[in-house]
């Protein structure tokens, strides 16, 4: 059998849009991912289980609702669907490669019926030495060859698979019971859960945040980037860009995307997400529908 090789990324930021348009073929996506130039990636969500498994290069720090977790060689990290979450991959390193994992939430609700497995909504850490004595990276793989099995049997592979991991890392979690973040800050949590409430409110500001969490502007600035990797404002920016991208994507018009997320001022915005993705809204809307066509088949 020929083995096919996994779809390698370099320095890019997974597009929410494409992935899920990835994941309407195939229940499960696996692929590469080597950052040396995109040092960072935004706060952003998934409408589909994530699983990020460190190759090689720098250890990565990922944020995730007011906790840090890190993430070494060989460790694994689970990210539930719709967690917000951002990550820094130049910690040790001037480079970093990651085997990503992407599961629909209908294979994986199918699979947890079966288990009757339920991991709460919060991400967690698997360590090297777990990962490497029962060969999660060998699984994540063998999924990714399950992409070129025939279509007869392919969805019933993708489901044992899911299941397998599923028992596996189940295991752990029951014989692990201390948390793998690094850090936390009661703060920053309930900070980030007012901003993912409240960020379309275009009168949104960061006096309005610190008092809802009853501390200064000052010293919530202080902890907020301590613990997120970005400012508030930046936070903000990166909730109302995605917004908007999930809008364009759904047919609405770039003017009533950018104002539903939050966005008063039009030219701002265009500039803002130019300078966020390195395209115009107009080029993201355009590469977005001839992604479209690819995956249908259409001229």
């Amino acid at each position: 059998m020929v083995i096919q090789k996994i779809t390698q990324h370099y320095d890019t930021q997974l597009s929410k849009e494409i992935a899920r348009l990835a994941l309407n073929e195939l229940p499960v996506v696996v692929s590469y991912y080597t950052n040396e130039t995109n040092t960072r990636s935004v706060v952003h969500s998934h409408s589909y289980q994530e699983i990020v498994y460190n190759v090689s290069g720098s250890n990565v720090l990922y944020s995730s609702e007011g906790k840090q977790f890190t993430l070494r060689k060989g460790d694994v990290i689970f990210f539930p669907s719709e967690q917000f979450h951002s990550g820094i991959f130049n910690i040790t390193d001037n480079h970093s490669v990651r085997l990503v994992v992407q599961i629909s939430m209908d294979v994986w609700k199918k699979s947890s019926e079966r288990t009757k497995i339920e991991w709460g909504d919060e991400p967690f850490v698997i360590e090297s030495g777990t990962v490497a004595k029962w060969d999660l990276r060998g699984l994540f793989e063998r999924m990714a060859q399950t992409a070129y099995v025939a279509k007869d049997s392919q969805m019933m592979i993708f489901e044992s698979q899911v299941l397998e991991l599923q028992l596996l890392v189940d295991q752990y979690l029951k014989e692990n019971t201390e948390s793998s973040f690094r850090a936390k800050n009661d703060i920053v949590n309930r900070a980030v859960k007012y901003l993912q409430q409240n960020y379309s409110n275009p009168a949104f500001s960061v006096d309005e945040l610190a008092g809802n969490v009853c501390v200064s502007r000052a010293h919530l600035s202080r902890v907020f980037k301590a613990y997120t990797m970005e400012s508030v404002h930046e936070y903000l920016t990166d909730l109302r860009l995605q917004k908007c991208r999930q809008l364009i994507a759904e047919g609405h018009s770039i003017l009533d995307s950018s104002i539903e997320s939050g966005f008063s001022d039009y030219t701002s915005f265009v500039k803002t997400f130019k300078k966020m993705y390195g395209m115009t809204p107009q080029q993201f809307r355009k590469n977005l529908l001839e992604e479209i066509k690819k995956g249908t088949g259409k001229k």
